[in-house]
């Protein structure tokens, strides 16, 4: 992002208020943080017992020997690949026999021991593998290049796992493969970063690219090294550094100084103009990649782009269904992955009618795209257009209570799918029918065009309620229809994009109160993770967090506050909670906060306990009517903003929209105006 050579205005700090009668104007505090994912089997064959579980236990015990005197033993001596491929194995048939003993037993005691076993040796073999592979030197190669570029965050779970499954990939292929990595954060000019888990990411950041330029063969061991204890980053990377071989000195020279954050300025850049919208962001050969993302994935990844490398010869044909894509119109399925004798198997489809009902008035309903999606998901999808003014349209969308459309409906041969029956998250996508078919639920394809509602802006009495255009109340939240400038964000109180996203709109509150509306609103989604009270604030599961019904319950008292008190105090409460609590405490830690700004608790519970259902619907409600579906989503006067998401780019936003701009607009906030391409969101 660029420098500012004017001086730029500070946010503003609010002290904290002793009484709520009056409204004075006071700066609002900022701060925030926060960001996690899998395993797998085989078979053999062991004599049956006639007392299966105390032999049962006899078995496991040794087995578990066995895995210390395997861990114990290429603990020593992972340097000897022979060594580590004959530890592989022993693994294998271990795996094997252990798994064979569970099909003889009846016993859930001792199937759950047989799985907690079975799950330790995936891990020691895994951990093998990895190690093995990163002591392995690399083959000569003399072919033309593989271009990989990661775009992620030091402490990100997601980057570190990616990081950690590409280093023996690397290793392997040596200078087959042009690798670089590069970090996602916000430049704020100056020297000052904003980095999603903070200030240790930010330096763990910058220490990672002094070690890649001063230590081009050995950076990636240091990396490894410190993934081991992500939490600890930036404060591991000297031992790790001294651990590994690298030069020390230099690094710290770089790193203490300024060529450690032009080295992540640069970056930063380099991620922005990759459009590296969350971590990690892959491109392969210049192509996003979409692959898995472990090191059998990139290794075939690689493969596929490598002309003859040796490293290639031994490769199984498949490590999982995702490698077995040769005939695009059947469901490829890998039997023995990953294994020498690994082959991909294709099936015929299952046809399912897919019915999507339509209406041509709806700009913004995009049904080619779903269909593209679920002609993927289902490849035997035969889709059947229906259009909402039509006699079938009309009585489907009664049949089954739809009220927004795109609508999607699954004939009942959707059960009998490979997708159906794999894949349990895509599976809670659906909504049931008493008659044997399935909808896909409305918030999991962004169905928001309500057919029965008045068109804004098209000069006709749609609904024939008398009303036209902004004189119906459809049209209230329409971009010609507002009377005032107005900020609707939209944000979970626990997601750290939106949290970013409170903390550089709080300063532009500071300089248009009065002038503009401010209106905070919530995300929700139905039967999230299939519902329930882990995610969920209501029986029907309408109302659900993505971080857990912590969150959801802290959306509430926001509003609670905000409804009680005003939108500065809403700041307030907002920011002193991203700050001191989490979605995993924030049913307990809120009482503290509330009690240090003089807000009262009880009032605040009662708010919760009466209100919580009508504040979420009327959020669920307004979702709809935005077309928001993730954090953070902001609008002015009705219409997506797209800017930066700074101080100074959301004054900017708001201050576009004034007939008469007024004083605070000429405010010099922190923060580029332009859009930042790495920008996230929850959802």
């Amino acid at each position: 992002m660029s420098k500012h050579s004017k001086k730029k205005k500070k946010v503003k700090t609010i002290p904290k208020k002793k009484k709520h009668k009056k409204k004075e104007k006071k700066s609002v505090k900022t701060k925030t943080e926060k960001h996690k994912k899998e395993p797998e089997h085989t078979k053999k064959a062991v004599k049956k017992t006639s007392s299966t579980i105390p032999m049962g236990w006899v078995f496991i015990s040794g087995f578990l020997a066995v895995l210390l005197i395997i861990s114990i033993f290429t603990q020593g001596f992972t340097s000897s690949f022979s060594v580590a491929k004959t530890s592989d194995k022993v693994v294998d048939e271990a795996i094997n026999d252990l798994n064979n003993l569970k099909s003889t037993t009846s016993s859930d005691e001792l199937k759950g021991a047989i799985d907690s076993s079975v799950s330790s040796l995936e891990s020691l073999k895994q951990k093998i593998e990895t190690e093995t592979n990163a002591k392995q030197e690399p083959i000569s190669f003399s072919g033309d290049q593989v271009e990989l570029d990661f775009y992620v965050m030091s402490q990100c779970p997601y980057g570190t796992q990616v990081m950690d499954a590409i280093h023996p990939v690397l290793n392997k292929f040596g200078e087959a493969v042009d690798f670089e990595a590069n970090y996602i954060s916000t430049d704020l000019g100056e020297g000052n970063f904003r980095s999603l888990h903070g200030e240790p990411e930010t330096k763990g950041n910058i220490v990672q690219l002094c070690a890649a330029k001063y230590n081009p063969k050995k950076y990636m061991d240091m990396i490894v090294c410190m993934d081991k204890n992500a939490q600890e980053i930036p404060d591991n990377w000297e031992s790790c550094a001294e651990e590994n071989g690298l030069d020390v000195e230099k690094i710290r020279t770089c790193y203490e100084g300024e060529e450690g954050t032009n080295l992540l300025s640069e970056s930063v850049k380099k991620s922005q103009e990759a459009q590296a919208t969350g971590s990690p962001t892959i491109y392969l050969n210049g192509e996003r990649y979409q692959g898995g993302r472990d090191t059998t994935a990139f290794m075939r990844a690689i493969c596929n782009e490598l002309d003859n490398h040796p490293e290639c010869e031994s490769l199984p044909e498949c490590a999982s269904n995702a490698d077995c894509t040769a005939e695009a119109d059947k469901i490829g399925t890998c039997k023995n992955p990953g294994q020498d004798n690994a082959e991909c198997v294709y099936t015929e489809p299952k046809t399912v009618t897919v019915m999507f009902i339509t209406d041509d008035r709806c700009d913004e309903c995009d049904p080619e795209r779903i269909n593209a999606i679920t002609g993927n998901l289902f490849k035997g999808a035969d889709f059947e257009e229906v259009k909402f003014d039509s006699g079938e349209g009309s009585e489907l969308m009664e049949k089954y209570g739809i009220e927004f459309l795109p609508a999607y409906i699954f004939d009942a041969n959707v059960e009998e799918t490979v997708a159906w029956s794999t894949n349990a998250q895509l599976k809670a996508s659906f909504i049931s029918h008493d008659d044997g078919t399935y909808r896909l639920n409305p918030q999991a394809v962004g169905s928001t065009w309500d057919p029965f509602s008045e068109v804004c802006g098209n000069g006709k009495d749609d609904d024939d309620d008398g009303d036209i255009d902004c004189d119906d109340s459809d049209c209230e939240n329409y971009k010609d229809c507002f009377e005032t400038p107005t900020m609707d964000f939209f944000v979970m109180s626990y997601c750290p994009y939106g949290n970013q996203a409170e903390e550089a709109i709080a300063p532009v509150y500071d300089e248009l109160e009065g002038e503009a509306v401010f209106r905070p609103h919530y995300i929700y989604y139905e039967n999230y993770q299939g519902g329930g009270p882990d995610y969920c604030i209501d029986e029907e599961s309408k109302y659900c967090s993505m971080h857990g019904v912590q969150e959801a319950n802290q959306n509430i008292r926001e509003q609670c506050v905000a409804d009680q008190y005003g939108m500065r105090e809403w700041f307030e409460f907002s920011l002193l909670m991203n700050d001191r609590c989490s979605a995993k405490n924030a049913d307990s830690c809120w009482t503290d906060v509330a009690e240090e700004l003089e807000y009262d608790v009880q009032a605040i519970e009662t708010c919760q306990e009466e209100k919580a259902i009508e504040f979420a619907a009327e959020d669920a409600r307004l979702m709809k009517v935005f077309s928001a579906s993730g954090s953070p989503a902001v609008y002015i006067n009705g219409e997506s903003f797209s800017g930066g998401r700074t101080p100074a780019g959301y004054l900017e936003g708001l201050c576009s929209v004034f007939e008469d701009k007024p004083e605070g607009c000429s405010a010099e906030l922190e923060g580029d105006t332009a859009a930042a391409p790495s920008a996230g969101a929850c959802g």
